[in-house]
């Protein structure tokens, strides 16, 4: 019950279904019956307040999260080509082949001004071994 609790757009649908069917609820604290207005009262105040204790509980994670950030301790995946050095700074893949690679890419957007265009390019790549503007991988 406290799971479907949280999305108001799933729980009183459910409420509407079992009072019809005459189902009873069931949670921890008791057995309601959505059919009778005391059980229905019931179960729509502990939806409401399920559903506040998930908007509470994000919110703190969100506040964490934020906290993290400020004080640069917010350390999330990188994309392909940086990597943290030992200290934790981020810096450029020492590997030159990807260094190559995405610099490939960024000339390609540059020259081309659409990543369409960039995906088309790289992928004729794969059947032609080149690359339209002349530059190998």
């Amino acid at each position: 019950m406290t799971r479907w609790a949280r999305n108001r757009t799933d729980w009183y649908p459910l409420l509407d279904i079992c009072g019809l069917r005459g189902c009873l609820i069931a949670d921890r604290d008791g057995v309601y019956d959505p059919g009778t207005p005391n059980g229905r009262l019931l179960l729509g105040l502990k939806g409401s307040i399920s559903e506040l204790e998930l908007h509470t509980v994000r919110s703190r994670l969100t506040a964490g999260l934020l906290a993290k950030a400020e004080r640069g301790e917010l350390a999330v995946m990188l994309p392909i080509g940086l990597m943290r050095d030992p200290s934790g700074v981020v810096v450029k893949d020492p590997d030159m082949a990807v260094q190559g690679r995405l610099g490939l890419v960024f000339q390609l957007f540059l020259q081309l001004r659409s990543v369409a265009k960039v995906t088309r390019a790289l992928t004729s790549v794969t059947s032609n071994c080149h690359v339209e503007v002349g530059m190998a991988i």
